[in-house]
């Protein structure tokens, strides 16, 4: 409110201060002129303020009724509070980048920000926390405006925050436009050239941060001198960047009350690197500093969340066995050990034992139970248990060793006595079914009941265990179907729409991967044009649908869905984002299902929204099911259920309802605010801000909005190299990382396994499963027999 002078300090100063400062209104008080009245009737209980202003000593019942009237309801003050808290967080950003000088926790602010800023992805967290303390705000009013002409001398680098600017070369005119997240102007400061271009404003009021050129040499120099290269044979084998971090200092009063001053410490992050001198690195720095009431070591944690992106569990368990079973032994092996090295040798020997013990500890705490789901994994424990037991008879102090190994040992019995139940049925002719195994996983042994379809929309019912390739079920469906030839058979999904997918032969669990109205073919390639769509693809017919939202009240539905999800949302491991997003057939045995089925949950409820609206009886009931989805969204806020507030919002945002304006015309302002509230979460501008300062502000249990996750995870897998120069880019890996930390820190500690009442289940199964429509054109054509296109009444 300072910001945008809505009201002022006394001192007119541009700094937000909570204590011992005044302010003033910059805008009238319906009260104002009332007051002032009173005040120059000489009303005893007036008192001035000493910035303007009267404190009222007496009730509201003096006041006027009209008066009154124009006051702001609690609602009006509600939305109010709402829309400030959306803009309070860029106010106070611009603020603090308008200081020269800024405080510890206004640093953090900024440093949160720009690990937002798509421009500045791919640079180290050193160089962001140092871009935090220097960088600054510009802000031009009218479209034109030139930031610099082509030949300038560079003096800047800009970063658009909001807005765009035109790219324009002498002789070429405009060659491309900037958008929100991109940046220019650096090449000039790297090169110490003139600018290559010319820059100007495209739209009103187009915001930048900007880097000066002397702080930007100064990043640049800091950061090659505080850059550590590990070289072999002539060669970089592991790159570390020098960080300093202020820890508190220990006191020998663990409850002291005296205040300790911070000391300084250095350390080092990871850059990049081989992978087996990653492993090395882990295990000889940050192994022994790990205690059990520590916080995790973000290395450590970033290398365990993402080494299978670059190191398959079977080499990483290789590499450890070999560092288990590590000697050192004197340079010149000619010459006996004295007795001072043979002890040296001894003691490292264990150490290299234990180091290896307590990773492979520490990996299946962060990853739990999915842990235990790599037969790779599970091998190793056996086989580190085998060889803590053989070296407990004849090296001395192994006892805690084996102790420690006998103790994970009996966490892998008690995980595969939970993973090794029955195969249950997980989607039965696309419908969930009540056998699925959430909030417990779906395992690589359960099955769907799919029906395939030839090309002549026979078909039959298959069982299909999800572990089992596109390959293996067409070959199964051909025996069904009985094909004789040899022709090479493919698996084909065709959608509602009319679109055909058609998937590799290695691709894995394919019912989850369906649409929801999708048939899945399988047929040979010359048949794959011909095939089309029966008519069931095209969902629920309007005389012969019953709303499901009509049978319960919009607080009951929001709670069961939110149930749902919860117990869909637990069961998806973070692991399964990077076989999603980096490739399903990158990684041989995993098997991202449980992600497949929460993904398809969103959609169901989104097309759910769209399908209820649209196949309403009449303009009334429809108002009425607008009004209780918008109820509904309210209580999946509250119950911190972004998947369904979100997907009701997409719902309601597709074209088809949006359209109508009969229907929202008709809706109250107050509904139609709480609406639009929504929708500006949704706003993806500052790389979907508001989405974010929102799920900052909750604590777990979170059902976050799975969708924007993916969105980030692919934007960093797409836009970082993987490698560089034959080492592993670490810093991508610790982007990732975050990110599968933010999906895991939206879980609930322990996994609700309460049984509910009868009445509950029934509740639960009615809200599982709905029949939508997912074919845009069909909801298009629904939409304009309810609300017809002016231009075609126009015409007639």
């Amino acid at each position: 409110m300072i910001y945008f002078k809505i009201y002022l300090l006394v001192t007119n100063e541009e700094q937000f201060k909570d204590k011992y400062v005044f302010y003033r209104w910059s805008i009238d008080d319906p009260l104002d002129d009332f007051f002032r009245r009173r005040a120059r009737a000489a009303h005893p209980n007036m008192q001035p303020m000493p910035a303007g202003g009267f404190v009222n000593g007496y009730g509201s019942s003096d006041i006027p009724t009209e008066v009154l009237t124009n006051l702001p309801s609690e609602q009006d003050l509600s939305s109010a509070v709402f829309f400030l808290s959306t803009i309070g967080p860029d106010s106070l950003f611009r603020m603090i980048l308008r200081k020269t000088d800024r405080s510890a926790e206004e640093l953090e602010l900024v440093y949160e920000e720009l690990l937002h800023i798509k421009a500045l992805a791919h640079l180290s967290t050193m160089v962001k926390r140092e871009l935090a303390t220097v960088i600054g705000y510009e802000q031009h009013q009218h479209i034109g405006t030139v930031l610099f002409h082509q030949g300038d001398p560079g003096k800047s680098w800009y970063i658009i925050l909001k807005g765009s600017v035109d790219v324009s070369i002498h002789g070429k005119g405009i060659v491309c436009t900037l958008h929100e997240g991109d940046d220019f102007g650096k090449l000039a400061l790297v090169n110490d050239a003139p600018r290559a271009a010319t820059i100007a404003l495209r739209e009103e009021n187009t915001q930048f941060l900007v880097v000066d050129k002397h702080d930007f040499n100064r990043i640049l120099r800091d950061v090659e001198a505080n850059t550590v290269r590990l070289k072999e044979h002539g060669h970089d084998v592991l790159v570390l960047e020098k960080i300093h971090n202020v820890y508190p200092v220990p006191t020998a009063e663990p409850h002291s009350s005296s205040a300790t001053p911070p000391r300084p410490q250095c350390c080092y992050s990871v850059m990049a690197g081989l992978p087996e001198k990653m492993v090395e690195y882990v295990l000889e720095t940050r192994i022994d500093a790990q205690h059990d009431n520590d916080m995790l070591d973000t290395f450590l944690e970033d290398f365990i969340l993402t080494h299978i992106i670059f190191m398959p569990s079977n080499i990483l368990c290789n590499y450890l066995k070999n560092y288990y079973q590590r000697t050192y032994t004197s340079t010149v092996k000619a010459l006996p050990m004295s007795a001072v090295e043979s002890e040296v040798d001894f003691e490292q020997r264990i150490t290299a034992k234990r180091r290896v013990v307590t990773f492979l500890d520490l990996w299946q705490k962060i990853l739990g139970l999915h842990f235990f789901l790599d037969p790779v994994a599970n091998s190793f424990i056996e086989e580190m248990y085998c060889c803590a037991l053989e070296d407990s008879k004849c090296i001395p102090n192994m006892i805690t060793i084996l102790q420690h190994m006998t103790s994970i040992r009996q966490l892998r019995e008690n995980a595969k006595r939970i993973l090794s139940r029955h195969p249950t049925v997980v989607l039965d002719c696309g419908v969930y079914s009540s056998q699925a195994p959430a909030p417990n996983p779906i395992l690589p042994i359960d099955s769907c009941n799919q029906p395939v379809y030839i090309s002549d929309t026979t078909y039959f019912t298959l069982s299909i265990r999800l572990d089992k390739s596109a390959n293996d079920v067409a070959d199964l469906a051909r025996r069904k179907f009985r094909y004789d030839n040899n022709e090479e058979c493919f698996l084909v999904e065709v959608k509602s729409s009319g679109e055909k997918v058609v998937f590799s032969p290695t691709e894995v669990s394919i019912p989850t991967m369906l649409g929801l109205n999708s048939k899945l073919y399988v047929a040979y390639k010359d048949e794959i044009d011909s095939l089309g769509t029966v008519a069931e693809q095209n969902g629920p017919l309007e005389p012969l649908y019953t709303s499901t939202v009509e049978v319960l009240n919009s607080h009951d539905i929001a709670y069961h869905l939110s149930m749902h999800h919860r117990s869909l949302f637990d069961a998806t491991d973070e692991i399964e984002l990077i076989t999603q997003v980096i490739g399903r057939d990158q990684f041989p045995g995993r098997v991202p299902s449980n992600l497949d089925v929460l993904m398809r949950r969103f959609n169901e409820v989104q097309y759910w929204t769209t399908t209820e609206i649209l196949l309403a009886h009449n303009a009334s009931k429809r108002l009425n099911l607008l009004k209780k989805f918008i109820k509904i969204a309210i209580h999946a806020k509250e119950n911190k259920d972004l998947m369904t507030l979100f997907a009701i919002t997409l719902g309601l945002s597709n074209i088809a309802v949006s359209r109508l304006n009969h229907l929202w015309d008709k809706l109250g302002s107050k509904m139609r605010r709480q609406y639009a509230e929504f929708e500006a979460l949704l706003d993806p501008s500052r790389n979907h801000r508001a989405y974010r300062m929102l799920v900052s502000k909750m604590s777990p249990p979170v059902i976050p909005f799975v969708p924007l996750l993916l969105k980030d995870l692919t934007f960093t897998h797409e836009g970082n190299k993987t490698y560089f120069t034959g080492l592993v880019n670490f810093e991508k890996m610790h982007m990732i990382a975050n990110i599968l930390r933010n999906f895991r820190n939206c879980k609930a500690k322990t996994i609700d396994n309460t049984i509910h009442p009868k009445k509950v289940y029934d509740t639960q199964n009615l809200i599982k499963n709905f029949r939508v429509i997912d074919n845009q054109r069909r909801l298009m054509d629904l939409s304009y027999m309810i609300e017809p296109n002016r231009r075609a009444v126009a015409n007639r």
